[in-house]
Parts: structure tokens; sequence; C-alpha cells
């Protein structure tokens, strides 16, 4: 792995990256008083084993703080794979999936980014627990060396599984929630080496787990194909006032056929679907909708509470001026949307935004405009210091797309919305929401163009009632032209000028 700076500087600031290496997964999070942790699956190096990474924002969640690692693999194990966090007291459990080779197995070809995208191949899956009794030491307490792992992590090993009324294979990518009296986890049984099912499995203590049965859906289903990440949480619906549960399912998308960066299969798009889980029965009451329309974002995890937040995987490289990809970090995880359900809708909304952006970035960027678009279309714009397109964000009432070396993904709006859309931009990523929040769409921004401007264009009829564009302070600068050394010259002078005729008695107004 290459360090250079000139792919550095792209490097997101209010997103959460892997300080150095790969980012994998979001791997679970929660929140505790006024701070949002989060843990990512990640590699140090490509040939190194997968481990869990710690962060957390407090205050504003988009500063974000790197702690000591929670996990690595030990023994015999190859990858530590992403899961999920439930709060514990004071500290919080993790429920993460070990892999070990088959006999005679060589286990260099057996980590999670080498082995074919969706085949189990020759390993076995071991869903363990983990405890951090004190979250808030373990978050105070940080080490110099990134290699450390957290003292105050205690491995707690495998979970029991009874599974005599309902048999499974290797589990993985456990989701676990509380409803009610008891604990309810959702996770992918892997049949063979590459078909999978979504099971449904219940425990008192965390510990030992009893397997229900297989997911049956009653009423409106989920796409066919074989599903990845399900995610479970309860919503109470701000329309109908009913406590729902939300259902999150990836699923591989041949119709994306530029895969992202990241990875080597197919694209992948990621839904959501509203009901009740009754036993092993999700009875639907708003069908299978798709979570975010843009090129890369998908396996998002899930802070539970009475609004959940939630976090998914944005693909995104960063790009040197010479063809060059090698950096010291890839990949980040898409900024927190805290969520709310309505009429069986999700909106998702990223709070104090424009405040983080001016407050504690350089160069990153957000537009928000209320708009008429009756007729025509609104287009912002995303161009690079030399006026090259970078991205472009068209909303013409009935739709909002995003185009992208050519390539448009698009999103339709709902009857009688808002006309409401923002765009954020930061380092190698673009997340755009419109319809206040009921669209999303994200893409990583792609080559070795930095963001510099948006120009914002109506036609047709459309137009902008209002806008506004918060700045990172290097654009900021950049803006007032106090970035060329022969303004700030000016600037100097005309400030000296002013001083002294203050200081004479001038009235620089007469």
């Amino acid at each position: 792995m290459v360090y250079r700076d000139d792919v550095n500087r792209y490097r997101p600031e209010l997103h959460v990256t892997a300080e150095v290496g790969v980012l994998e997964a979001p791997a679970g999070a929660l929140s505790r008083g006024d701070s949002l942790h989060v843990f990512h699956q990640f590699r140090p190096r490509p040939d190194a084993g997968a481990r869990w990474a710690h962060q957390v924002a407090s205050g504003i969640p988009y500063g974000w703080d790197v702690c000591d690692d929670v996990l690595v693999p030990r023994d015999n194990e190859i990858d530590c794979l992403a899961g999920s966090s439930v709060p514990v007291g004071d500290g919080v459990e993790l429920f993460f999936v070990t892999t070990t080779p088959a006999e005679d197995s060589d286990p260099s070809t057996l980590r999670s980014n080498t082995v074919t995208h969706g085949h189990r191949g020759a390993r076995a899956f071991t869903i363990q627990r983990a405890r951090i009794a004190d979250l808030g030491a373990a978050t105070a307490e940080v080490s110099d060396d990134p290699s450390v792992v957290s003292a105050f992590v205690e491995r707690l090993g495998p979970v029991d599984i009874d599974d005599s009324a309902y048999p499974v294979h290797d589990l993985a990518t456990p989701s676990v929630v509380r409803r009610g009296d008891v604990w309810t986890m959702i996770a992918l049984d892997l049949v063979d080496d590459v078909d999978a099912r979504i099971v449904v499995l219940e425990s008192a203590d965390r510990q030992t787990w009893t397997v229900r049965g297989s997911l049956e859906f009653a009423g409106e289903s989920v796409p066919q194909g074989r599903p990845y990440a399900p995610r479970l949480t309860l919503m109470t619906d701000r329309g109908t006032d009913e406590d729902k549960d939300v259902l999150f399912i990836t699923y591989p998308d041949d119709s994306l056929d530029d895969a992202a960066d990241s990875r080597d299969e197919a694209g992948e798009t990621t839904g959501y679907i509203v009901g009740t889980l009754d036993g092993t029965t999700f009875h639907t009451s708003t069908s299978f909708q798709v979570l975010d329309h843009g090129h890369d974002f998908t396996r998002p995890r899930l802070v539970h509470g009475t609004r959940p937040v939630l976090s998914g995987l944005v693909g995104a490289f960063p790009h040197s001026g010479d063809g060059d990809e090698p950096a010291t970090w890839a990949n980040c995880l898409s900024v927190p949307r805290f969520l709310s359900l309505r009429d069986g809708h999700l909106y998702q909304d990223v709070i104090g935004l424009p405040t983080a952006v001016r407050s504690y970035t350089d160069r990153a960027a957000v537009y928000t405009a209320q708009l008429e678009v009756e007729s025509g279309t609104a287009t912002v714009e995303l161009l690079d210091k030399d006026g090259n397109v970078i991205v472009s964000v068209a909303h013409s009432g009935e739709q909002v797309s995003v185009t992208r070396d050519g390539d448009t993904r698009v999103a339709p709006l709902a009857d009688g919305d808002s006309d409401t859309l923002t765009i954020f931009v930061d380092g190698p990523v673009c997340e755009v929401f419109a319809d206040g929040g009921l669209v999303s769409l994200t893409t990583a921004l792609t080559g070795p163009r930095a963001f510099d401007r948006f120009s914002v264009s109506a036609t047709g009829g459309a137009r902008v009632l209002s806008a506004m564009e918060s700045l990172g302070r290097q654009l900021q600068r950049q803006l007032a032209h106090l970035d060329d050394p022969a303004e700030q010259e000016k600037l100097i002078r005309e400030a000296v000028l002013a001083d002294r005729d203050l200081s004479a008695g001038i009235d620089p107004g007469e």
C-alpha cells in the first residue's frame, strides 16, 4: 500500500473511514448520551484478517475520534466479520462472526476479500459475543499504537444455538434487537456455497439462542435472489401511531452492471419492508422500497432507539493525478441518517450538517434549495476547479437523478412532494436527499478531480425559490479569493491603509 499526499488529500472529513486500510462494512453502532459509537469491519492491509475498529462522535455526529480496535482474529480465525451491537448497562455487547478454515484448506485463500463474492468457500462461520463493560473508559483511554486492541474488550466466546426444531448450517450477519420480553436475532443461514436464507432466532439471555425457523412473508414479499445483511428495527409510525417492524435487506442487482470499485461483484440494492414480525412470519403493510437509489450505498447498520440512526457502506476510492490508485485508505460509511417512519415510508434526515461543514471541514460543501418544478428541470452540477462536471443532479418534479461518468441513477418522487433538494459533498462522496428525506442517492466521485463549486440552472419553467450554500473553510477562502497570493497582498495593503487612516482620524467614508 503506497502512501501518497495527492490522493489522501481527498479523504472525507465528516465520514467515517479507516485510519489506515480498507473499510469493508459497518459492523455495529449505538448511542450513549450525546455520543454516537460506530464499529466497522476493516483490514489494515489487504492480506490481513478483517477486524473491528471503533470510532465515536460526541455532540455533533460528524466529528469522529478514533478509538482502539475492539476485535481481531486470533488462534485459527481468519476474519472477524460484521454483526451488530446492543447496549447493556454502561457498556455494549458485540455480536460478531468469525471464520475458520475447513480441514486441509489454505487460510490465506479464505479471507472474505479473496473468496468469490456470494460464496461461502471452505470456511466455517461462528457467531460470537464480546463485551465492553465500560464504554466511556474504552473511549477515554486510547493507545498511540494503531495495532493495539482495547483492553476493555472481553470476548465471551461462541453463542449456543439450539436448532433441534429447525436445523441450520452456518449462520452469519446477526442482527440483534429486543422485542418485548425476548431478544430476537435475524441471521443468514448459509445453506450451501452460494445459497442463503433468512432465519429467526430468539433468546432470553443473549447467550442461548433457539432457531424458530425460516423467515416467511405474508402479503407483499421481497425481491427474488440471495439476500445479504438483513437488519431489523422497531419504529412507531408517526402517521398512524402504530408500532412497526422495519426489515432492511440487500440484494444483488443485475441491472447495475458497473459495479463499485470497492468490490468485483455486480451491483447491490438495499431496500426495506414495513410490517409486523409474528414468530417467523413477517406480515407486510408496506411493500419493499429501495432505501438509496444512488451508485454506491449498501449493507446498512442501525442504532436502535426512538429515532433509529442508519449508516451504510460507500465504495469510495481515492485517485491520484497520474492514474495510480493506491493510498492509505479506501471506502467510508455514509453520514449518520436519522430515520422517521410516516405512513409506511422512511424519511432520512441529516442533522446539523451545514454547521458541521462550516465549522469542521476545509473542502466539504452542502447545497440546500426549495424548488418549484411543476414543469422543467432544476439542475445542480458539481464542478472541479477547471469547470469540468464531476456529478450532475437533476430535479424534474417527478424524479431526481444523479449522473456520474454518463451513468444515470433515478429516484421517483411522491405525488405532492415538497420539491426540496439537499446535496452534500465530502471528499469522494456525494449524498443527495430530496422530498424531505423520502429519497436519497449516494454516489462516490471518480477520478482525481476534487470538488470546487456548485453550478445551478433551471429550465422549462422550473425555479429555485430559495437556496443556501454552506462551504468548508478552504472553499470559503477560495470564494473570497483569499487563496490567491495577489488577492492576499491586496487585502493586506487595504487593511494597512485602513488602519493608518483610522489612526490619523480620517473617516474612510468621506
